[in-house]
């Protein structure tokens, strides 16, 4: 794996201090946003999953803690490190609050974020044999769900719907779905990048099994127009792995996992487009 020697160096320091940028507060960007641009510092979104009345997933173990408190606590450490790294960081949320799904593109799309990565803690099926079972992590792109486990997360996901005033799912116009996937398929190949690169570095301090870079429709994704992705961390119905997910050291092991493939991913267009060879070190 390669890294700038800046890069290297500063994933080794635990950052837990927290972000005081706001959703939003970026310029607007244009209506189609390009690839991740040539600007420094480089602009990331990061959204942590449900929030406010949508409490999300459970975690197995201590029933105060939800789904919506770990991912809030995983993403804003990620931006703590990738400001320290002199990124831009934007967070849909930065406290306890319901932000609706397509609400979370949306913010991406007006900050012209280059990256937008959605934070999220998985849960088992209740029908599964043994649904204290189930272990891993697994990040998704946009694309159609081809298993009965891709598909059975898109489904638990987006039954966020149901805390929502109003629905984001409701008739569109054709010729906005059109336009819609066009802007979507130019960032398809970047998205599985990014994907399998946090596959990678998540694989190197997870307890759990790689379960893959996987495809599904989730409106999250459909609705941010750059490289994106959702990343499952892990299962909250497991209580070895809801213990590592509740533990403040293994989140910030998780965020540099994060903000690392970020960094990578971002170096990595950056030598693509420039066709130039940037100083790098082996970690």
């Amino acid at each position: 794996m390669i890294l700038t020697v800046a890069v290297a160096a500063a994933l080794q320091a635990a950052l837990p201090v927290q972000s005081s940028v706001k959703p939003g507060t970026a310029r607007p960007a244009a209506s189609a946003p390009a690839l991740p641009s040539a600007r420094v510092p480089h602009r990331v979104v990061i959204d942590a999953g449900h929030g406010g009345v949508d409490p999300g997933a459970g975690m197995r173990g201590n029933a105060r803690v939800h789904e919506k408190d770990v991912t809030l606590q995983v993403s804003l450490k990620v931006g703590d490190i990738l400001r320290k790294l002199g990124v831009e960081v934007v967070y849909t949320r930065t406290k306890d609050t319901l932000i609706a799904r397509a609400d979370r593109g949306r913010i991406a799309n007006e900050a012209g974020g280059d990256v937008f990565i959605s934070i999220h803690v998985n849960a088992a099926n209740p029908g599964w044999r043994d649904p204290t079972a189930a272990r891993g992590f697994e990040t998704y792109f946009l694309g159609v769900a081809k298993t009965e486990d891709a598909r059975r997360v898109e489904e638990m996901e987006e039954y966020s719907e149901r805390f929502e005033s109003t629905s984001s799912s409701g008739a569109r116009d054709p010729l906005d779905l059109i336009v819609t996937d066009m802007l979507q398929n130019e960032y398809l190949r970047e998205s599985s990048d990014l994907a399998t690169i946090i596959q990678r570095r998540l694989k190197k301090m997870h307890p759990g099994p790689d379960r893959g870079v996987k495809q599904a429709g989730f409106t999250v994704l459909v609705s941010a127009f750059m490289p994106a992705v959702l990343v499952e961390i892990g299962f909250g119905t497991n209580p070895q792995e809801a213990a590592f997910l509740r533990s403040q050291p293994r989140q910030m092991e998780l965020a540099r996992a994060v903000a690392g493939a970020t960094m990578e991913y971002l170096e990595r267009y950056k030598r693509r487009v420039s066709g130039g060879s940037a100083a790098t070190a082996h970690e």
